[in-house]
């Protein structure tokens, strides 16, 4: 039985965005921007965030600059450590303004920069760029890609675990080109329509093992009622003690400026009585 110190024994982050605030610019290229217990930080270019009041449920509004690779990152100053915090899990529920004109990542990243964070999967084509954000486990989609979809991915340094074994989840493993054995060259895919305008949630967890799990939904997948795991790594296969920040990168593609909107944004684990 683990020694707990005191019964406030999880650590837990949620904006729900709820409550009116005046709209706020954020800089680019500077140590972020506090709301409550996030640290919103543009990318790019400078970007606007105001509160929604015309949809239920609380709403965080984000408007960039109009430049390609504009958008917001969304973190917090709370790190996790899968051998001391986990299971650590995060989930956010967000969308984007355009179909065509997107990069999004969302999930779990060791290096965020407060001046400029790496989106660290870009795909072109077929052609997928990865960016150095030291460990990461996460969700990506880009509107410049062959095949409009989410995929499931991991990297270390820059460079993706393609060859990690994955168990595909039952709904998706059909999909065109997808690998069922293991993350495959440019990750796993959700089977998710692009669509503008119209949520998307996602549910990424690390284990004290190693092990990890990518839940998804979105009305466009087979299943409408809920998330659907999209895959499940095995224990040893991401780094157990690297210092994972919870994250999501909302982005334009081009320079289209579209309207993001972030419904949600939660992360939670166990405190380290040992630290």
């Amino acid at each position: 039985m683990p020694n707990i110190q005191s019964s406030y024994g999880k650590l837990s982050v949620f904006e729900d965005f709820n409550g009116y605030a005046a709209t706020a610019s954020i800089a680019d290229a500077t140590a972020g921007t506090r709301y409550n217990d996030l640290t919103l930080i543009a990318i790019s270019g400078a970007v606007d965030h105001l509160n929604v009041v015309d949809e239920s449920g609380g709403v965080g509004s984000f408007s960039g600059a109009g430049g390609a690779g504009d958008g917001i990152a969304i973190t917090t100053g709370c790190v996790f450590v899968p051998t001391s915090n986990g299971p650590i899990t995060m989930e956010a529920r967000f969308k984007k303004g355009s179909a065509t004109d997107l990069q999004i990542f969302v999930g779990w990243q060791e290096t965020v920069s407060l001046s400029e964070t790496v989106n660290p999967f870009t795909l072109s084509g077929t052609t997928l760029t990865s960016n150095d954000g030291g460990e990461v486990w996460g969700f990506y989609a880009d509107s410049t890609a062959t095949t409009d979809d989410f995929r499931l991915l991991a990297s270390s340094a820059g460079v993706e675990d393609t060859t990690a074994a994955v168990t595909v989840g039952p709904l998706v493993k059909g999909l065109t080109g997808q690998s069922t054995t293991t993350l495959g060259a440019l990750g796993v895919r959700c089977g998710c329509t692009l669509t503008s305008d119209s949520y998307y949630i996602a549910r990424l967890i690390i284990n004290p093992d190693g092990s990890a799990e990518g839940w998804f939904g979105h009305t466009s997948m087979a299943n409408k009622n809920g998330l659907t795991l999209i895959g499940r790594l095995a224990s040893g296969t991401l780094s157990t003690t690297a210092l994972y920040y919870p994250l999501l990168m909302v982005l334009d593609a081009s320079t289209g400026d579209t309207l993001n909107e972030v419904d949600y944004f939660a992360a939670k684990g166990s405190r380290d009585w040992a630290a």
